[in-house]
């Protein structure tokens, strides 16, 4: 199975977004755009709803920077949707 890019908006619910896909494997891009807090607390919350989510369903991240390639944003995606031993973890790009 492959998992699903989600590209969240900046005052998207980490949490409802995941909810809203039960059973599947996904890769969240989290743009950019949130405070300091906001942005540590989405950040925080990919290991915790990936066990929440697990054994059935994988929950990774991608944190682009600001002005970061979307070739690079793909590239990293790509690598979390194929990589199936992977859940919880998050790749930063463009830093």
């Amino acid at each position: 199975m492959t998992a699903r890019r989600v590209d969240l908006a900046p005052d998207a619910d980490i949490a409802g977004v995941v909810a809203g896909h039960p059973g599947e494997d996904l890769v969240l891009v989290i743009r950019p755009g949130r405070d300091a807090l906001s942005e540590a607390m989405v950040e925080a919350a990919i290991a915790p709803l990936a066990i929440a989510a697990a054994p059935g369903a994988r929950i990774n991240a991608v944190i682009p920077a600001e002005g970061a390639a979307d070739e690079a944003i793909a590239a990293a995606v790509d690598y979390l949707a194929a990589a199936h031993a992977v859940t919880g973890q998050s790749l930063a790009v463009g830093i």
